[in-house]
This record gives structure tokens, C-alpha cells and sequence, in this order.
């Protein structure tokens, strides 16, 4: 468990009566499932369990007669790595991502079974905010269908869906965002998720960096499954130039007549000047981090903010700031590979967020790692 933030005791220090509670997780990628015993290199979401056990534990005990609002805050579905007729598509219509959508629904039916018991409880919500991997929920059949799946197509007012804005507000100055919008690789065009071809097809709005996974990674995270879960990019490529060279070579190939073409070719919608592709070219090496830096300059100027909780980066963090202000960032649930020497070696910390509302004095927000039940075993995905 993280260190927690002040408040939540009265003016004598004792702790005042909760009223409500606000759970954030983000950035489970959860893809088509794997069947026992078999390996898809695709899938990188292996805490079906965990994940099952945290719902349970918001949906029952001191929870069971209090307001929770579940906020799932982007990327919980990682359509990027789901293929259509085995291919990674760039155009994706509502009819793909219904079909992608619903082989997720299927691949781990634990956690929505989980998502459909919590909303039997009427004082229960749940919030989906999208990411830049999970873009197609801004359809409105694939919404629909989601719905279904979790029972609340009669009851829609205790789900929603918030697709085309960029900050959801909770009471206290929380404020909730994936985060993917403060970094010009992984900003949609006018921040919306849907755009319409010339034609009147309505698509997936990708952002530049979800074109470069679909067409560069993508194709051959088969052969090595880690390539997206080692950071930074630039680390793997030096060390991919000493030990696994032909690969390596191979990658830098693709990325450069891929970051050529996109440039050149009006076709992904873009039309960018070169201190915006420079700035695209250092975020997709990682040479800086765009996002914590423009996430805590936004919560140091906004003065009616004092909580900014994010996610999309998979780095867990908890940042203090003068005036009671604190930055969140609630990690993954996927296994990470760093190859910084400050972090160095694998991670999967299961962090979420939780904002607690007292009777009296401000929320809470807490950064939590989740221990799940004890148990004897379990399978190992390598």
C-alpha cells in the first residue's frame, strides 16, 4: 500500500463517517483470453482472479449499503492487439469492433460476470472512460452490447460512457483522465474517438501512436511478445542492436518507412508540421515523458483541481504538491519490463485508486495495490 493522502478526520481527529467511495483502475488491456494451458502472445491480461476479487470486495461488507462508482479509466479492453480476419486493420468500422469487442466479452468472462454482479447493487455505478487502445466503445452498438452483457440495458442511467471528453469531475476537485491526450503521439484529432470517411463509413479515429503499433509492433509482437511492454522503446532498440540484431534491424526498418510514409500521406488525417512529428519521434522513444509533465503542470495552475488521477503511462506513482494537491497515477495490471536502471526488471503491482468521501473534510485519494486472497497456486504465462 502506498502512502495515503491527508484528510477524512474532523477538526478533534477522528475519523468521520464514510458516505461514499470512488474506486479508479485503468490500463487492464484485457484482449481475447487464453485457453489452459495454451499461449497467445496477444493476450497480456492474466489477473482475471485478482481483478474478479477486487470487484467483490467493493460489492459486498461496509460497500454493500454505500454509493461505490467503479471508474474504469481507460484501455480496460486493448482492441489494438485483437486481429480482424488476422489482420490488424487501420480503418476499423462499428461492425469490426463489435466482433472484436464481443471475442474480448468472451475471453474472460470472470471479470464481467464480476462487472454485472456489482451492478446488482442499485447504489452501485460504473464509469467507462476510453483510452487510445479501446477507442471502439465510442460506438454506440458496441455500448449496447456491453450493456447487455452486464445486465443494465433497462437501467442505463448507472453506466456511462464518457468518450469524447477529456476530464471527468468528481465532487472535492477530483478530477479523472487516461491521460493519453497530453501527449501528441497518442492524441485524437480533435479529441474525437469517431471520425467519418469521405465516403460517410464512420471508423475509429486512431491516433498516430495506434497507427504505429497496428502496422509496426503489432505484426510482430508473435514473435516477441514483450516488444510493447518494455519501456522505454529506445533501451530495447540499443540493447535489441547487441543481442538480437536481425530482428532489430528489421523493426527500425518498419518504423522509419512507416514514420515516413505517415508524413508524406495525408491519408491518416494528420497534416503535421515537423515540431510536431519531432515531438511524435522523441515520445515514441521515450526520450521525455509528456504526460507527467503536462498532468502536473495542469494540477499546479488549476486551483479548483487538488486531485488529478491518470493512468495510460503504466508507471504507478503518487506526486505531492504545496496547497493539499496530489497526482495519481494508478499503473496497470499487466506484467511491464523496464529497462531503466532506477526501475529495472519486471513489475505487476495491480494498482488502483481510491477516493474516499467522508462525512466532513476533503476526499481522500489513496494509491493501493491489490493482494487478492491467499491461494495455492496458480498458472504461469511465459
Amino acid at each position: 500500500m502506498f502512502r495515503p493522502a491527508a484528510g477524512g478526520t474532523d477538526q478533534r481527529g477522528t475519523m468521520a463517517a464514510r458516505k461514499e467511495m470512488k474506486i479508479v483502475v485503468s490500463d487492464l488491456h484485457l484482449g481475447v483470453g487464453t485457453l489452459p494451458g495454451q499461449v497467445n502472445p496477444y493476450e497480456d491480461f492474466h489477473q482475471d482472479d485478482r481483478f474478479t476479487e477486487l470487484i467483490a470486495h467493493y460489492s459486498k461488507g461496509e460497500y454493500a449499503g454505500l454509493p461505490v462508482e467503479l471508474i474504469i479509466n481507460g484501455d480496460f479492453l486493448d482492441l489494438l492487439k485483437v486481429p480482424y480476419r488476422g489482420a490488424f486493420v487501420t480503418e476499423v468500422t462499428e461492425d469490426i469492433s463489435l466482433e472484436k469487442v464481443r471475442r474480448c466479452i468472451r475471453g474472460h468472462p470472470r471479470v464481467f460476470d464480476a462487472l454485472a454482479e456489482f451492478l446488482k447493487n442499485p447504489m452501485h455505478r460504473l464509469t467507462y472512460i476510453v483510452g487510445n487502445h479501446d477507442l471502439d466503445v465510442a460506438f454506440s452498438r458496441v455500448q449496447g452490447m456491453m450493456l447487455a452483457r452486464l445486465g443494465t440495458n433497462e437501467d442505463q442511467d448507472r453506466v456511462q460512457f464518457l468518450t469524447d471528453q477529456e476530464f471527468y469531475r468528481l465532487p472535492g476537485g477530483v478530477v479523472v483522465t487516461h491521460g493519453h491526450m497530453f501527449e501528441e503521439i497518442n492524441r485524437t484529432e480533435s479529441g474525437a474517438p469517431i471520425r467519418t470517411l469521405e465516403d460517410g463509413q464512420d471508423v475509429v479515429n486512431m491516433p498516430w501512436g495506434s497507427l504505429f503499433f497496428s502496422n509496426v509492433l503489432a505484426p510482430v509482437k508473435a514473435e516477441r511478445p514483450v516488444i510493447d511492454l518494455v519501456h522505454p522503446l529506445s533501451s530495447f532498440i540499443l540493447w535489441g542492436l547487441v543481442f538480437d540484431v536481425r530482428f532489430t534491424l528489421r523493426i527500425l526498418w518498419n518504423m522509419a518507412r512507416f514514420f515516413i510514409t505517415t508524413r508524406l500521406k495525408t491519408i491518416y488525417v494528420r497534416q503535421m508540421d515537423i515540431i510536431k512529428t519531432l515531438k511524435i519521434l522523441g515520445e515514441e522513444v521515450a526520450f521525455y515523458n509528456n504526460l507527467e509533465r503536462r498532468a502536473s503542470r495542469l494540477l499546479r495552475s488549476a486551483d479548483e483541481i487538488t486531485a488529478l488521477i491518470v493512468g495510460h503511462s503504466h508507471e504507478a506513482a503518487v506526486k505531492r504538491f504545496p496547497h493539499n494537491k496530489v497526482y495519481v497515477n494508478t499503473g496497470t495490471w499487466i506484467q511491464m519490463v523496464s529497462l531503466s536502471l532506477p526501475n529495472l526488471g519486471t513489475t505487476n503491482r495491480l494498482t488502483y485508486a481510491e477516493v474516499d468521501y467522508r462525512e466532513t473534510g476533503p476526499p481522500s485519494v489513496r494509491l493501493l495495490r491489490w493482494r487478492g486472497k491467499m491461494r495455492t497456486h496458480e498458472e504461469l504465462v511465459v
